[in-house]
This record gives C-alpha cells, structure tokens and sequence, in this order.
C-alpha cells in the first residue's frame, strides 16, 4: 500500500515546479486554476491537500482540483483515484479510484502503475460486503494476477521502491515453497530497501517474514522482533498484531500476557478487524483490567461489523444458540451469509445447515444448503465434507451419487469427524 509519505514525495516532485513562483504572486494559481490552466489546477489541489500558510487544507477542494486537472496530467489523476479510495474530499469509491489507477498507468506514472497492479493482484478493497453490493458486478475490475506480476517486476526493474517490495513479497508468499533462489532474491530486495529512511512498513514486515522463516537468510528470532517492531511503528497495523501473537504466546521474546494486550488494542482501536476480535478475546479471558464480558462483546461486535469472517462466525453461532446473548436465528443466518460470501467454511457449513431446516430462519432450499456445503467442503471442513457426503447418498440438492458420498466420509473421517466414522462403519 502507498502511504502519505509515498504520496507527499509523488506531490512534491511532480509540483516542484508548477509551485516555484505562487509565494511571490499573490493568489495568481488560484485565478490561472480558475481560467482552466491544468498545471495550476494541479497545483492549487496539492495546496489544499496538504495546506500551507496561506491556504488551510481543504480535502473537498483538493479533490476538486485534481479532478479538473486530471484529464491533463497524469499525476493529478492518480492524486484524484487516493482521494476515492480513501473517502477524502469525496465519497469513497474504490471502483472508480481503481479505473483513475488504471487511467494514470497508461500515461507511465509509476505510483499509479504500481496501485493498479494491486488492484489487479488483490482485486478491489472493498471495507464491508455492504459497500460491495453498491457496484455492479460488470464495472469491477476482474483480478489478473499473472499482469499485476509482471507490472510489478517492470516496476521493480525500474527501481520503484513499494514495487520492490511487493516483487519480495510475492517471491515468498508461500514460505514452505520458495526456491532458494526466489528467497535470496526476496531477502536481497528488502534488505536494500529498508536502508531508505522513506522505506514502507511492508518492507520491515516482509523483512521480518524472511528472519522467522530463514528465507534467503539464516533464521534469527531478535532480528525477526526488530523488523516487526519497525513495521509497527511505521504504522503496520498488521505487524502491530504479530507482535501481540509474539508476546502471548512467547514467540522469540518472553511470554509477557500484557504486552500482548497493549499491541492487540493498539491494532485494534487502529481499525483492524481481525486485532479487534482477539482483543476482545483477551478481555473475555480476563487478561485486561477493569473490563469484562460486556466490554469483549463491544469489541467481538466491531469486528464483526468490519467484517471479519471469525468474528461474523462467532457472533452467529452465539446468536444462533443464544450464548452471552437472546437467541436469535434470523440475526445468526445474516451473519453467517456474511461469513460465507467471505469464504469463511464453518459459516459456509452453519449456512448450509440452516437451508436444511423446514422452520428455520430462511427457507429450505436442499440445492443452497448443498452449494455452502460443496464450497466449505474444498477448504477442508471436516463437518461440511460429511454433510456433503450426505447430500450425494440421499440426493439432496444433488444426484444421488454413492461413490462420490463414500470418498466424502472418507475425506471426513479422515479429517476427525467423529460422525463420518461412524456412517462409514455401517
């Protein structure tokens, strides 16, 4: 991800000289952004952006004068696209931020180069599945990991620093199957990078990834502690959390139950979803102070309304079963849809769970309850594998199929279901 800092050095190269004679003209930019003059209009957002001391930052009019100058230049398109994806001076729209990225890349301007390959990797960052559902499906763009790649590696080549970064990144994704060759290569890229004093947070993140797994170094649990912790005060909410995992469960430094708490909060009242969840965690555990149940639940909520599919989850199933909470089946099945439209596989199975009910909280429906099934069943739970199974030797949603129902218990049993061992003895 591009920060403030990637941005302001984006602004202040590109403005240099668009900007060299405004303090000794009075309010000329403004009267020349005003007659149309596009490097004016340009310049007059980076004013308001970032204010000075004559002009008060104004996001709405920051956004407005790159808007007018984006047609023009290419940098002022790219500025306008931050200012959608991040909600400033305007409604947050990341579809349209991802098409100002794209916009911008044809003309060659690298910070966009580099977002829209990330859009095209990851796909776009929606917040919630409600603000999903305000797009419509044809006007997303479609990922395409294999172009994100090869932009980034021509970034990389190019000496972009993020692109770098994220070339490292993407050569240890998988850090049980690297090549020696990849990991050095990562190691190498990172390495260089955080010698820049403007290196990113990702860059002592991924740094730290290679000291936990040895990947083009040799493993060291002090180094790996060192790189998160920079990350984290580079402002990784990401690496926040990590080292809250380090400290509760002792992980190269010494299990210390409080220092995990004060980084899961911190990531937590940062916005992490997933930090929030575990801090609530920890309050209902009794490892904070002078907070208790009602405090975990206003957390495990927060999380939930973030949409983290362990948090939608959990919520369900206590709604479901009315655990710390009334029952509630229709709040438990919204929930849980929630959860299974973010690949969560036991929302996905509890959802399919309640499309086989007659007077459940939604209708019975064999064919939806056998497509949650199917989806959780391919990442591995044990549950939805027998449920699956079950489908195929009664027909349910599904031709009957007794080969397919006997290698599911199989898969089941196989994975711990105590029930699919039992079906498969009769």
């Amino acid at each position: 991800m591009i920060g403030r800092k990637d941005i302001c050095l984006l602004l202040i190269g590109c403005a240099a000289v668009f900007c060299a004679r405004v303090s000794a003209a009075g309010d000329d930019l403004r009267e020349k952004a005003l007659l149309g003059d596009p490097k004016s209009e340009f310049a007059l957002g980076n004013e308001y952006f970032y204010g000075t001391e004559t002009r008060k930052a104004n996001p709405v009019l920051a956004a407005h004068w790159f808007r007018k100058a984006a047609d023009e230049i290419p940098e002022a398109m790219y500025n306008y696209g931050y200012c959608l994806e991040r909600g400033l001076g305007v409604d947050r729209d990341p579809v349209a931020a991802a098409e100002c990225y794209r916009k911008a890349a044809e003309k060659k301007c690298e910070p966009a180069e580099f977002k829209y390959a990330m859009v095209l990797l990851n796909g776009v960052e929606f917040r919630t599945i409600d603000e999903r559902t305000k797009f419509k499906e044809a006007d997303i763009p479609v990922p395409d990991p294999e172009k994100a790649r090869n932009m980034i590696r021509a970034l990389a080549d190019r000496g972009y620093l993020p692109a770098r970064v994220e070339l490292a990144a993407i050569l240890i994704a998988r850090p049980g199957d690297v090549s020696a060759k990849d990991a050095e290569k990562a190691f190498e890229l990172v390495s260089e990078a955080v010698k820049d004093p403007d290196a990113p947070a990702r860059a002592w993140r991924v740094l730290g990834d290679c000291y936990f797994s040895g990947l083009g170094t040799v493993p060291d649990g002090k180094k790996m502690i060192e790189a998160l912790e920079k990350a984290a005060s580079k402002g990784s909410l990401e690496a926040l959390s990590r080292m809250g995992y380090c400290y509760e469960f002792g992980i190269n430094v010494k299990a210390d139950q409080k220092k995990a708490v004060a980084y899961y909060e911190r990531a937590a009242k940062a916005g992490l979803p997933a930090a929030m969840l575990k801090y609530g965690d920890m309050i209902a555990a009794g490892e904070v102070d002078g907070k208790g149940s009602d405090d975990a639940l206003v957390w495990i909520k927060k999380s939930a309304a973030a949409d983290c599919p362990e948090a939608l989850y959990r919520l369900g199933t206590w709604n479901l079963h009315g655990i710390g909470t009334d029952k509630d089946p229709e709040l438990a099945a919204e929930l849980f849809s929630r959860g299974a439209q973010l690949e969560h596989p036991n929302s996905q199975y509890e959802l399919g769970m309640l499309f086989l009910q007659k007077d459940g909280p939604i209708a019975k429906d064999e064919h939806a309850a056998f497509f949650w099934f199917n989806r959780a069943a391919s990442q591995g739970c044990a549950a939805a594998q027998r449920q699956l199974a079950a489908c195929y030797e009664h027909g349910s949603g599904c031709e009957i199929d007794l080969e397919k129902a006997l290698v599911l218990y199989r898969e089941a049993a196989k994975n711990g279901d105590v029930e699919a061992r039992q079906r498969l003895s009769q």
